[in-house]
């Protein structure tokens, strides 16, 4: 392959390369205006602008840098590279504002919403825990209530039982076909008697334990309250400070092959580097080579075709010279011409004027030589 082929091959692979580094760039510059701008065509037509000048800037500093000082002055070589540096600087802003968003604890939200799903899920298992309690102290204080009601109940009716045993004992013993004698008498009034206090022993009793049971719900209703209205608020506090929280050394919330290299670091050079730290080297190193490499790409190019570029520029400025001069010469012919031809206009004007005014002047001298 001959060596003019070769390095028309490497530059135009290196002008691609260069291409591809400007698009990149582009495509971030635009996503960091877009977001700045409401309106999509703003940022759009900044990026284009400003990526557009910083391509052009490349081409043109190499080119009239290589024409000295006289055809490239100081003032205009600082405002070159004075605008040349500060677009290089809003690129690797861009890059690094772009960087960071994707690099920057990546699993941030997600981890978020990890912890309020807990924090959701914990108050839920509280407040069911809550409703146990209570209703498993209600169901055991009614327990304890049945309980008693039925010793009260069987101490009473053995009482009860015991005397009407009796009493039916005792109608077995009849005299004179009679059996309600005063001991049958005795035994039925002592057996109205221990009704009458176990009606009266349990409806106490009852009265009691309704009262024990009102009680017992307002306390367990209000303690329940209370514990459920302090759960809610601590878990409102903690979904507050998940939302506020920056999880910076939560190692799930950043990348796991930034936290592994961290850890790799640390261990191996000693040297401990928190993950926004790396972030924003990541970022300023990828977005610097970008940069590097869009300016080399661009300025290798233009000093490569420079040359032939200044010697068609150089015959392009003295054939439009030449062409200048000739125009120019050109036109002060006629306007010589012009001017001259004025001048002959306008005497042979003063002639006709002249001759017109001496035929008028000879038909008046006849007729009063004749008189």
């Amino acid at each position: 392959m001959p060596l003019t082929g070769f390095f028309r091959i490497t530059w135009t692979i290196q002008l691609l390369v260069g291409l591809a580094l400007f698009l990149v760039a582009s495509l971030i510059e635009y996503q960091i205006l877009r977001a700045f701008f409401a309106a999509p065509a703003i940022g759009l037509t900044l990026t284009a602008a400003l990526e557009l000048g910083k391509a052009a800037a490349v081409v043109w500093h190499r080119y009239l840098a290589s024409g000295g000082a006289s055809g490239y002055p100081a003032s205009t070589r600082a405002f070159s590279i004075a605008f040349r540096l500060g677009l290089v600087g809003f690129s690797v802003l861009c890059s690094l504002l772009y960087l960071g968003v994707h690099l920057d604890r990546p699993n941030l939200e997600a981890i978020r919403t990890a912890e309020l799903t807990t924090i959701d899920a914990r108050l839920d298992e509280d407040l069911t825990r809550l409703a146990a309690d209570r209703d498993a102290h209600a169901a055991a204080d009614r327990g304890r209530r049945d309980q008693e009601y039925a010793d009260a109940r069987r101490d009473h009716q053995g009482q009860v039982d015991e005397l009407e045993g009796l009493l039916r004992s005792e109608m077995d013993n009849v005299v004179g076909k009679t059996f309600k004698g005063p001991r049958y008498e005795e035994l039925a009034t002592r057996l109205e008697r221990a009704r009458t206090q176990r009606d009266q022993a349990l409806s106490a009793l009852s009265e009691r334990h309704r009262q024990e049971a009102a009680q017992l719900s307002t306390s367990l209703s209000r303690d329940f309250d209370d514990r459920r209205t302090a759960r809610i608020a601590a878990a409102e506090t903690d979904r507050r400070n998940a939302h506020n929280a920056s999880f910076d050394g939560d190692d799930r919330a950043h990348d796991p092959r930034v936290v592994t290299l961290m850890r790799m670091t640390e261990s191996v050079f000693g040297l401990r580097i928190t993950p926004p730290q790396f972030v924003f080297v990541f970022a300023l190193f990828l977005s610097l080579l970008i940069e590097l490499g869009i300016l080399i790409a661009f300025d290798t190019v233009t000093l490569a075709v420079l040359p032939a570029l200044a010697a068609q520029h150089h015959e392009a400025v003295q054939r439009e010279a030449l062409m200048a001069e000739v125009a120019g010469s050109a036109g002060r012919d006629a306007i010589r011409h012009r001017a001259a031809m004025d001048r002959v206009r306008k005497g042979a004007d003063r002639l006709v004027e002249r001759a017109q005014a001496g035929t008028q002047s000879a038909p008046d001298a006849r007729p009063a030589r004749a008189a």
